[in-house]
């Protein structure tokens, strides 16, 4: 599995080799990332990949020096 952050498109996504198996989308405005959506295909769920998506644009964030909120719910309960 693999974690790509395509900056351009303002997402990220999780690759399963050539298969796209979730995607992470935000935007910036103001200094501040606000991550809007995430998935996950139902048969990948359950193996953190939505998780590990939200920490990686995380971190982007705070590398960027960016406020993160988020007003997608699952994003919005793993950065409390």
């Amino acid at each position: 599995m693999e974690i790509v952050h395509n900056r351009c498109g303002a997402c990220f996504k999780a690759m399963d080799g050539e298969r796209e198996v979730g995607i992470l989308q935000y935007s910036i405005d103001n200094g501040t990332m606000n991550i809007f959506h995430t998935f996950v295909e139902p048969d990948m769920r359950g193996r953190g990949i939505a998780s590990e998506m939200t920490a990686r644009a995380e971190a982007f964030a705070k590398e960027e020096g960016l406020k993160t909120v988020a007003t997608c719910s699952y994003a919005a309960a793993k950065l409390k």
